[in-house]
């Protein structure tokens, strides 16, 4: 069964993608810190995958920041789309 990404992959992808970008990090060079496959990293930045907690921990942690922090983060994010359907 072939399952598909909601907007919610789409939108934690994008905000991991942001913060990593502040945090000056390559792709390559981020998932090299995470400790992920380069391939994956793209996946989830793309939306296209739905990471485990453990995996949203380690990409937290690899941001400095705590799973809490993401997630609050993410439900900022998701937010302000909401109230900008064009987003």
């Amino acid at each position: 069964m072939k399952t598909t990404v909601s907007a919610l992959e789409k939108h934690f992808g994008a905000l991991v993608r942001g913060l990593r970008i502040k945090k000056r990090f390559t792709q390559e060079g981020f998932a090299d810190h995470l400790g992920i496959d380069r391939s994956y990293a793209g996946k989830i930045e793309r939306g296209q995958v739905s990471v485990t907690l453990r995996t949203a921990d380690v990409i937290a942690k690899g941001l400095g920041l705590k799973i809490s922090e993401l997630m609050t983060l993410l439900d900022k994010e998701r937010g302000k789309s909401k109230d900008n359907p064009s987003v």
